[in-house]
């Protein structure tokens, strides 16, 4: 008699004609162990913080991402919105010269004109940190590091600074109001 566990596979000796011949028969296991593991293992991979992608790197995944300060002023998104697409494809343009950019996100409200851009790999990360680190963009000089992970850099349009925004908006498409054409303009 064997006693094994669900998963395994149970050997069983069978005799027929006096010879000893071998049947490996395969037990289904139950699938909820199998979710156990899946589960277990995901949990583990979002907690992770080492980019499984680099194999045995254990650099973390924010290492990837490189923070630039005084890249625009956010006064020049006041008057003209285009910029904020100019002033990214720059930067996407010089970044990739480091290596593959996946993502330039522009933190148009920052008052330090902030940008992050994110690489496929960490060499182009630190490429880029040594590259525009102390390198003048626009008449100011860029400050440029890895992220640390933990710093927000999204700033929230206050009450006061959306009600501006509305007031400068209605203005320049004329309060809002379309003048209809009256019946003899009509006809």
């Amino acid at each position: 008699f064997f006693l094994f566990r669900a998963t395994t596979d149970l050997s069983c000796l069978s005799f027929y004609d006096g010879l000893v011949r071998e049947a490996v028969v395969s037990t289904q296991s139950t699938g909820k162990n199998n979710k156990n593991k899946k589960k277990k293992k995901k949990q583990e991979n979002l907690l992770d913080w080492r980019d499984r992608a680099g194999g045995n790197d254990l650099r973390p995944k924010h290492a990837k991402i490189v923070i630039m300060k005084h890249c625009f002023d956010p006064k020049e998104f006041l008057e003209d919105a285009c910029m904020i697409t100019e002033i990214r494809d720059d930067i996407r343009q010089e970044c990739e010269k480091m290596g593959p950019v996946k993502k330039v996100l522009i933190f148009d409200r920052h008052p330090d004109g902030v940008v992050s851009v994110k690489f496929e790999t960490h060499e182009s990360a630190e490429g880029a940190v040594k590259v525009f680190d102390k390198r003048w963009f626009g008449g100011e000089q860029i400050e440029a590091q890895q992220w640390d992970g933990v710093t927000d850099y999204a700033i929230e349009e206050t009450a006061k600074e959306r009600e501006a925004r509305l007031a400068s908006w209605h203005k320049f498409i004329g309060d809002g109001e379309v003048d209809e054409p009256t019946p003899s303009e009509a006809a």
